[in-house]
């Protein structure tokens, strides 16, 4: 199987099968006015912005079909011997739409014509998909906090949040793509697209590599279920948008917007202002490339679009800490009650006066101590306060041009280009920037063999890099944090880093400095094609891709190493700063090098479709797409997994049943560890010189590279169908069903270079910092992150049924059952858990000693054992105004339940990972969303002074009513004696109901109590529904026209209108002093001015 990459490869080639998601088409019946079909009547239709024209021939039913085209208005003309020639006017094609257009000819001379104009709202008719489209004027009108066009998708059904500001959503790792679920899927399932091109990070989280800017939309529609087999890759919704394009006639746009914290209330809980300063401002122009009389005169062959945007934020982030005092730092603990003074570890007793003589500081150690600031304050948490910079900048660049060659030959090029750059470690010793340039670049070429065969090809290069460079020295700490600079010059163990060590001393806050950080490039190349053929009343459809990955990531370990003070060594002094100051640390850690991780995964999708039309009414989609999905592997082979299979109990090693420790001497170091291959490459050898010793030799045991064996059952049937009811295209009833398959995510395959026996870090025991070498040389069990062998591949399938109905001419009516469910979807459970009950059976044995893999700590093992079952009713009533704007209101009422609800939840009880089924942790029950554009009704056309002054109104806005989400209530500690805490839920012992749903009592903590030691509680994973939102975004536009192509927008924008708070977290951890009461809220009213000038 590993050898069939380039078959497949060659295979494309020949085929000439590259693109896709060029979906769009017309299609309908040419009649005459009797009814009876007109056979070969020729059908033109025109983009009026572009002058893009295509031709098709009704066929002998009458039936016609004009495939691939672009988005955007046509007009569409008929022409028949012996009738009038039939126009119509302004029919709009959207993203992935199919309108249908049936023509009705009147018997005449075709020098006459008849022309009609068409409805604004269109019942899809032509397909049985579930589609939502977002147009590009909501994506410039309607208010965005942040300016991210994903958040879009919350006006749609089926969508819900997860995100409690959406303004976070923009940040340190780019725009987070990935806090909405569609339909009960996870929320990193969905397939991003820009102009046909992926855009998605895949393998690597799901995140967008280019994050497009609102103004640069022309559109984007969001398939969530039934979709046709030409889209693949994921298994969740399908956001296809469309870029702007270059028209005729030049347009463009220049724009900024501003926030201060100065036009904001104060946040939830907040005494006053966090500082803030947003600015976003940006460009974009687009038009005919000609030359006058040479090149392009009629101005429709060649045109461009580009365009700029930035965005500047500056936000507070105030902290308090606790640090030593002068008096401290001079060994000086004499206000200390005597109870709490220091003791001399040479002798066991108290300091004279608890004073420690200078003389017995480690001067190393007393130089690490004086490197805290000093003390600035005196407030409830500290004594040190201060407010370190945050900066975050993003540039965007957009090229895009689109060439008609002729009516055979269209080619579209864009290259789209974000850069993010923020400061990081502000509260460390030394900061670095982190720069995220994404990339999106694809060519695409359309080929038009004849009306009826049209084939495209596109290439598509997409990734990013995070380089994390010029760290420099935080000067709220110090000015150098070389260890020369400060007089550091223990010996190190490795000596491979020039950076003084972090300390944490306990008491305290740590002092941590972080010299080097993980670095990434990711590439991802595509190659894809959507090859159409009309057979009568058969569109046929068939494609190929292939995309290629290539990630390296790699992992900085503590390097400069790191000292901990605190209780519980033999030279503990009662005071763990007093051990600082004498140099006694607890532990010391130390790296040699960092691990660095090349991964890889190629993936080929084949697909066959056919959008029959089987009667006058009726449509059915057919299709079925095939996955091959090579499973992402470690090409240096230098990431190891745990397998039970290779695991021998007889090469355990001894484990010490008071401290844990393992025996020194004893077991086998990779027992139960694997890498993939027979044989280590090339770079691999550089890396490690020692690979031909056995302990790395013995960790290849027969597996493929991948590990994990390929998955050849990801064969996705589609089935849907659409009946018009009237044969008037005013109701429709469309449905269907499919098979989808999703890659397995790749952050928990990168994480497999931190396992043994690949790494070499030292831990020392009860030292002195002047030798850390000299402390004692302790081997305890590793912990490990792996996942099992026999991954199986992720499959989702989606069903509905609906209704669409035009209520009247410009408004549409949506109503369907939606419903998914999915098996093999991914998530940690862990391997090396004690029974319940073991450690309270076995009272003052360590947990180490009991493991069922003696020899290891935490196995955190990802397994495909997870499932999820979504069902809903979903409301859409939309309405497209005759003078500009739209109105919209969405409705979903429905359940998702599930074990896990993302790839990384760990159960309360791995060995019955399944009794965790309840809510979904993105369960809204109820999702009410209102959203408008409307202008108001009075002097819009501004041709006297007092309209201009008093007219153009327009006012926009979201209304988001939704139901709270679960809450998981938990235990503090391991009170079932499983090894590990966390995730242990309590006895339900009353009404959670009673005297609740206040700030300060959100459910009865009373009705929780903590488990007898040794058991589980009897209360359900995510059992209580936390607060819902209640959130009204409004905008207020006054629009000045200069003339009748150029005018300027004013918006005044506002989120949280009413500054009313929906509360957010609530504590949920029984014995906590605040648990029960609401801990967070929504983000408080807050103003946004924007200025944009269209021409």
């Amino acid at each position: 199987m590993r050898q069939i990459g380039l078959p497949f490869f060659f295979l494309c080639l020949c085929l000439n099968l590259f693109g896709q998601y060029t979906s769009q088409q017309f299609s309908g019946f040419v009649r005459d006015s009797s009814g009876a079909v007109v056979a070969g009547a020729k059908v033109t239709v025109r983009q009026t912005a572009t002058g893009f024209t295509r031709t098709a021939e009704s066929a002998e039913s009458g039936y016609y079909v004009i495939t691939n085209i672009p988005i955007g208005v046509y007009e569409i003309s008929a022409e028949a011997q012996g009738f009038k020639k039939y126009i119509q006017k302004d029919v709009t094609v959207t993203v992935g739409s199919k309108p249908t257009v049936d023509i009705t000819l009147e018997i005449g001379q075709l020098t006459e014509s008849v022309t009609v104009t068409a409805d604004a709202a269109m019942v899809e008719a032509s397909t049985g998909e579930v589609g939502r489209l977002i147009t590009g004027e909501q994506a410039t009108k309607l208010q965005l906090n942040g300016r991210n066009f994903a958040q879009l998708l919350a006006l749609l059904p089926g969508v819900s949040s997860t995100a409690r500001s959406q303004f976070d959503l923009f940040g340190g790792f780019g725009s987070n793509m990935s806090a909405q679920s569609v339909n009960g899927g996870r929320n990193y399932t969905f397939s991003w697209n820009i102009d046909g091109a992926d855009n998605k990070d895949n393998g690597g989280g799901g995140n967008n590599f280019v994050n497009i800017n609102p103004d640069a939309i022309a559109e984007f529609k969001v398939l969530t279920t039934n979709y046709s087999a030409e889209y693949g890759q994921n298994a969740g919704a399908v956001v296809n948008l469309a870029l702007k394009s270059g028209t005729k006639e030049f347009h463009g746009t220049l724009y900024e917007f501003v926030r201060n914290d100065a036009f904001d209330a104060r946040a939830f809980n907040a005494l006053s202002k966090q500082k803030l300063r947003f600015n976003n401002f940006g460009w974009n122009l687009g038009g005919p490339i000609y030359i006058p009389g040479r090149f392009n005169t009629d101005k429709n062959k060649l045109f461009f679009f580009t365009g700029m945007e930035f965005k500047r934020l500056r936000r507070g982030n105030p902290q308090t800490w606790l640090v030593p005092t002068p008096e401290q730092r001079a060994g000086d603990f004499s206000a200390l009650p005597a109870s709490q003074r220091p003791r001399d570890p040479l002798n066991g007793q108290p300091f004279p006066e608890g004073i420690i003589p200078a003389s017995r500081f480690s001067p190393n150690a007393k130089r690490l101590v004086d490197l805290y600031p000093l003390p600035n304050a005196s407030v409830a948490g500290g004594n040190f306060v201060f407010e370190p910079p945050n900066p975050l900048d993003s540039n965007q660049y957009i090229y895009k041009v689109d060439y008609n060659l002729s009516e055979k030959h269209q080619i579209a090029v864009h290259y789209l280009r974000d850069y993010y750059t923020s400061l990081q470690q502000t509260n460390q010793t030394a900061t670095f920037d982190r720069n995220i340039p994404g990339t999106n670049a694809s060519a695409k070429w359309t080929y038009v063999a004849n009306p009826t065969t049209v084939n495209t090809f596109q290439f598509t290069f997409t990734g990013n890099v995070i380089r994390q460079v010029n760290f420099q020295p935080n000067p709220v700490f110090l000015t150098d944090y070389s260890r020369q600079a400060n007089g550091i010059d223990y010996p190190m163990i490795y000596g491979n880093e020039t950076s003084i060590p972090s300390i944490a001393i306990s008491g305290f806050n740590s002092l941590t400095t972080t010299p080097r950080q993980w670095n990434n490039f990711n590439r991802i190349f595509q190659f894809k094609d959507d090859f159409s053929k009309v057979l009568g009343s058969h569109t046929l459809k068939f494609g190929v891709l292939v995309m290629r990955s290539r990630k390296n990531q790699d992992n900085q370990p503590a390097i400069n190493g790191t000292f901990n003070f605190s209780p519980g060594h033999p030279l503990h002094s009662g005071n763990a700063l007093a051990d600082a100051l004498l140099g006694n640390f607890n532990t010391y850690t130390e790296a040699s090098a960092g691990r660095e991780g090349w991964f890889r995964f190629t993936q080929a999708e084949f697909y066959v479709a056919d959008n029959w039309k089987a009667g006058s009414r009726l449509t059915l989609d057919l299709g079925v797409r095939y996955m091959l999905m090579q499973p992402q592997y470690a090409a240096l082979q230098n990431a190891s997994i745990f397998s039970p299979r290779f695991f021998d109990p007889s090469r355990a090693p001894v484990v010490d049943p008071a401290s844990g420790q393992i025996v020194p001497g004893t077991g086998d170091p990779v027992n139960g560890l694997a890498v993939g291959g027979s044989e280590y490459p090339e770079a691999f050898r550089k890396r490690f010189p020692q690979y031909s010793e056995d302990v790395y030799q013995r960790l290849l045991r027969g597996l493929p590279k991948e590990i994990s064996p390929w998955d050849y059952g990801t064969l996705g049937p589609r089935l849907g169908f659409a009946y018009d009811l009237t044969g008037r295209q005013e109701t429709v009833i469309r449905g269907g069903w499919g098979l989808f398959f999703e890659r397995i995510q790749g952050n928990f395959v990168f994480g497999r270079v931190n396992n043994p026996p690949f790494i070499q870090e030292a831990s020392l025991f009860s030292g002195n910092v002047e030798n850390p070498a000299g402390g004692q040389q302790r081997i305890f069990p590793s912990n490990v992150t792996s996942y099992e062998i026999d991954l199986k591949v992720p499959t989702v399938q989606n069903y509905s049924f609906g209704i669409q109905h035009k209520l009247l001419k410009d408004t549409l009516l949506d109503v369907a059952y939606v419903g998914s469910s999915g098996w093999n979807q991914y998530r940690a459970v862990s391997l090396n858990q004690l029974p319940v009950g073991t450690l309270t059976a076995n009272p003052g044995v360590n947990v180490n000693a009991l493991r069922p893999y003696l020899g290891y700590a935490s196995i955190t093992q990802y397994i495909t054992g997870s499932n999820f079952n979504y069902n809903s009713l979903q409301v859409q009533v939309r309405r497209q105004l005759q003078q500009g704007g739209i109105l919209s209101v969405a409705y979903t009422w429905s359940k998702a339940i599930t074990d896990a609800s993302d790839w990384s939840e760990t159960p309360q009880d791995s060995y019955n990972f399944k009794g965790d089924r309840s809510l979904a942790s993105y369960d809204r029950r109820h999702v009410f969303v209102f959203s408008y554009i409307y202008s108001l009704p009075f002097w819009q056309q501004q041709n006297v002074w007092y309209k201009k002054v008093f007219g153009g109104w327009q006012v926009s806005g979201v209304t988001t009513l939704q139901s709270g989400r679960p809450l998981n209530i938990t235990v503090q500690g391991d009170v079932a004696g499983i090894g590990q805490g966390g995730g242990q839920r309590p006895n339900l012992v009353g009404d959670p109901d009673e005297d609740a749903g206040t700030r300060t009592r959100w459910f009865n903590p009373a009705a929780f109590a903590v488990q007898p030691a040794g058991t589980f509680g009897n209360l359900g994973r995510n059992a209580i529904i936390g607060p819902g939102m209640n959130n009204w975004d409004v905008s207020l536009q006054k629009i000045f026209s200069i003339n009748e192509r150029v005018r300027t927008e004013f918006r005044a924008e506002f989120y949280n209108a009413p500054h009313h708070f929906s509360y957010w977290d609530v504590a949920t951890t029984v014995g906590a002093g605040n648990f029960g009461q609401v801990t967070s809220a929504t983000d408080p009213r807050t103003l946004q001015f924007g200025l944009r000038l269209q021409f």
